[in-house]
């Protein structure tokens, strides 16, 4: 697995004997923002070692399910994902219990810290990194020119209902010759995600009706000509965001990187305001330690330094991750962060707004490969031309058989 991942030089402990200083290894992807946090870290604690392994974010759990098998390359700490943490609660044996190390949950959004806990809340997995609340990315430009409102609260406003996003879109369309969304798995995503983000009821665990509905407003929205169908972050994807092909993006705060990195040129063009609907939240990550680490205490020392607070909001302020820790949020350092990409924005503002008043209820069902199974499903309707109704009939079929196992 290692073949799929690049280590980084490791950080020496000056002035320090080789007898006393104590070694981890920290599994990360690109884009986590912590490796210059960790790099600071080390600076500051002579006696710790840190090695950090950068895995593309595929590779992390086959990876991490290879270190359990064969105990060899094993990390002390591991960056995961929502669903990644999801698939890994059912190996409870393989964690450490952090609560046998401390307790730090007043500093954190209740519901993020009961993401990383067992059902019962007796066992805490992981630490609380970062959230992905939603807002709305629009261009003024195209705005502008379909007779609509540029300024971002009259823009909140205006598209406050999913109904009233039908509307700006068909005038968009009509005006400037534009597609409102991006592409259907976002619009799906970030509906669903209001609704807690559950596919699965929790007693029968059939289908949660909040799952049809966002498919069927996502295939609504393309039935009615707004959709552009590009893949998010892809070459044609950065290549209509540069020309105006789309004129709204639902974006989680981690999709500020990515902007920047795809279609750089239309920095300025963008702004920011709170997305429609009720408040949204999409993926977010956490820090494990597994029980493969031969130097726990110090992996979790680590970890609750690089999710404090303060840290977070270094990491806001320097990569754009946002923080999980709600104190982070009256500080005048966030309050104060502008974005020059999205027409100097207050990104901190706008997304601590969702950040605040979204509710989701405790899930600990492995759900990515439905997930993925959806998703497909809605490439096919907007790239391929599927039927949304046979479509969706087979989407039903396929999760059922594989909640039965077979």
């Amino acid at each position: 697995m290692l073949t799929s991942c690049v280590p980084e030089t490791v950080v020496p402990s000056l002035g320090e004997s080789s007898a006393k200083v104590v070694k981890l290894r920290v599994w990360l992807w690109p884009g986590s923002g912590l490796e210059r946090l960790i790099k600071k870290y080390s600076a500051g604690h002579p006696e710790v070692d840190v090695e950090v392994v950068t895995f593309q974010f595929d590779d992390v759990l086959p990876g991490l399910m290879t270190s359990f098998a064969t105990k060899a390359d094993t990390p002390d700490l591991v960056l995961l994902e929502a669903s990644q943490l999801n698939q890994v609660k059912r190996f409870k044996g393989e964690f450490y219990n952090l609560y046998d190390y401390g307790d730090e949950r007043e500093h954190y959004l209740d519901w993020k810290w009961r993401q990383g806990e067992s059902k019962d809340g007796g066992f805490l997995f992981a630490m609380p990194v970062d959230i992905g609340p939603v807002a709305l990315a629009y261009r003024r430009d195209l705005f502008q020119k379909a007779g609509l409102p540029t300024e971002r609260e009259e823009v909140a406003k205006e598209l406050d209902s999913w109904e009233k996003m039908e509307q700006v879109g068909l005038t968009i369309k009509k005006q400037t010759g534009a597609f409102l969304f991006d592409n259907l798995a976002n619009l799906f995503m970030s509906y669903l995600n209001q609704f807690d983000g559950h596919y699965l009821t929790p007693v029968d665990h059939e289908l949660d009706p909040h799952v049809k509905e966002a498919w069927d407003r996502a295939v609504h929205f393309h039935k009615m000509g707004l959709n552009a169908g590009l893949l998010s972050q892809s070459t044609a994807w950065a290549e209509a965001a540069v020309n105006g092909k789309f004129a709204v993006v639902l974006a989680p705060s981690w999709l500020h990187g990515a902007f920047k990195k795809v279609a750089p040129a239309t920095s300025g063009a963008w702004d920011l305001t709170r997305a429609p609907g009720l408040p949204s939240n999409w993926s977010g990550s956490c820090l494990a330690v597994p029980r493969t680490s031969r130097n726990a205490q110090a992996a979790y020392a680590l970890a609750q330094w690089l999710t404090a607070p303060q840290q977070q909001l270094d990491n806001f302020i320097g990569s754009g991750n946002f923080p999980s820790t709600p104190e982070s949020y009256s500080s005048r350092e966030f309050l104060e962060v502008r974005d020059p990409f999205f027409n100097g924005a207050p990104v901190g503002q706008i997304y601590s707004y969702a950040a605040l008043r979204y509710k989701a209820a405790y899930d600990d069902f492995e759900y990515a490969g439905i997930e993925r199974i959806i998703k497909d499903g809605l490439r096919r309707v907007e790239s391929d031309g599927a039927d949304p109704e046979r479509t969706w009939e087979h989407i039903v079929g396929r999760i059922r058989q594989m909640n039965s196992g077979g």
